[in-house]
Formats: structure tokens, C-alpha cells, sequence
């Protein structure tokens, strides 16, 4: 069953183009690459690498819940392609230690969902299970900036939200950029 962890009324944009790897249920390192390479053979890139659109790892369920196997597709995708623009989409509420084995395998970039600036208010938005709470995203965030990773928070444009107070937050714990949506 998909465990929907990027808070209860999540849905992937239409104009995403997101599309699921096979049936919904949990890629191989071995998938992912072979999903990246199918899409990198079905495009034109520019000779300088211009154009390269990258590769993300998101999707309806949290990528870092299974971050032995996003690591290791990492490895063998660096292995392949040494210049490849790496980002992950999480919601943060894993251990902050994971942001350091990112890293060391080659993403460069996390987008993490910090949802509110206000405790309250995110658990209310967001629902965490298993214990994880706020204090998890901002340590994640801190982490993952710390490890030299360019770190962007993104906050939903919601009644309640104050995103002013929610960009302050994410800028003083490293983040390099901000959006709401």
C-alpha cells in the first residue's frame, strides 16, 4: 500500500508530469536508474549540457523513507553520468544524519516541505506519524545545508500560514532559496 507522507490532502500537479514507475510499488536502485536512462534516451540534450533537465526524486510517498536504495541509485547514476543535476523533494521528517549520506553520494540540491514556520500550525498541516514532528524538518534542514547541499523550503500559500515568518525560518537555518505554492 502507498503511505501518502507529504501530509493528508497532497496530490501530485497535473503539470508535473509526474508519472509512477511501474505498478506503485517500490522501485530497485536498479528501476530508478533504468527509468533515468529511458528518459535521458528519449531527450536531446545541447552539447554544453545547457538544457539537461536533471533528475529529481519525489513522488506521492517520502523518497527518504527508503534512503539506502535513493543512495544507491545515486552512486550508480553518478557512475554513469558524472554531471547529472541531483535533487531530492522530502518532507523532512526522517533523521537529520541522512542529509550527510546524501551528500556523500552526489545530490546536490533537497526541496523539503517546511509547511508552517509554527509548530502547531504544522502538525495540523502536515499530520506526521511515527514520533516525527516539526523539530525533525528544521534539524533536517539545518543538516542538509550544513553537509553543503543547496537547500530550498517550500510552504503552501494557506489560511494560517504565515509565510513571511516561514521564509525567515527557512533562510536562518541555511536554506538558500524559498517558495511558497
Amino acid at each position: 500500500p502507498l503511505l501518502r507522507t507529504r501530509g493528508p490532502s497532497f496530490v501530485m500537479p497535473p503539470a508535473s508530469g509526474f508519472v509512477p514507475l511501474g505498478d506503485g510499488g517500490d522501485a530497485t536502485a536498479r528501476e530508478l536508474v533504468e527509468a533515468m536512462d529511458s528518459f535521458y534516451d528519449s531527450i536531446v540534450i545541447g552539447s554544453s549540457g545547457e538544457d539537461d533537465p536533471g533528475v529529481v526524486f519525489a513522488g506521492y510517498g517520502e523518497p527518504l523513507l527508503r534512503a539506502e536504495t535513493l543512495c544507491d541509485a545515486v552512486g550508480r547514476i553518478r557512475e554513469k553520468r558524472h554531471g547529472i543535476r541531483l535533487r531530492v523533494v522530502t518532507n523532512g521528517l526522517v533523521d537529520a544524519s541522512i542529509a550527510q549520506k546524501l551528500y556523500d553520494v552526489g545530490v546536490q540540491t533537497v526541496s523539503v516541505n517546511l509547511a508552517s514556520a509554527n509548530p502547531d500550525e504544522y502538525q495540523r498541516l502536515m499530520a506526521p506519524v511515527d514520533g516525527r514532528s516539526h523539530a525533525d524538518v528544521l534539524a533536517f534542514v539545518e543538516a542538509a545545508a550544513s553537509a553543503g547541499m543547496d537547500v530550498e523550503c517550500v510552504t503552501v500559500q494557506t489560511p494560517g500560514v504565515d509565510i513571511v515568518q516561514a521564509k525567515a525560518l527557512a533562510l536562518a537555518l541555511g536554506a538558500v532559496s524559498f517558495r511558497t505554492r
